[in-house]
């Protein structure tokens, strides 16, 4: 009994030990400044998918933060473009973006996920 309720205090531990990464400046200020290099990307890009990936604490990953993408970029990029595509919880379909091809969309997320993947 007490080597189980040890155990179950060092993974409490462990867990306590566990830190959320949070963007540095430099990640909040590529975040607001940076945008994709074909003009037309752009235009979408601040049109649909700045308002929630331009800026921490929107509950939406980040543009440019790795950490953000990950767990995502994780499942794969066609997993990624498609709830981006089709909407995913707070995710709306298409981003907004009505007049994005899928192509689009996959630029986009990988602008977004700083992954040329």
């Amino acid at each position: 009994m007490r080597a189980l309720l040890g155990m179950i205090m060092l993974a409490g531990l462990g867990a306590c030990s566990v830190s959320k990464q949070e963007p540095a400046a430099a990640d909040l200020q590529w975040a607001e400044t940076s945008r994709p290099l074909e003009a037309q990307l752009a235009e979408r890009y601040e049109r649909s998918c700045m308002v929630c990936h331009g800026r921490n604490g929107s509950g939406a990953p980040l543009a440019g933060f790795a950490p953000h993408w990950k767990p995502r970029l994780d499942k794969g990029i066609d997993q990624l473009v498609r709830h981006a595509s089709d909407g995913f919880n707070a995710m709306p379909a298409m981003g907004q973006c009505n007049d994005c091809s899928a192509d689009d969309l996959r630029a986009l997320t990988l602008f977004m996920a700083r992954s040329g993947s």
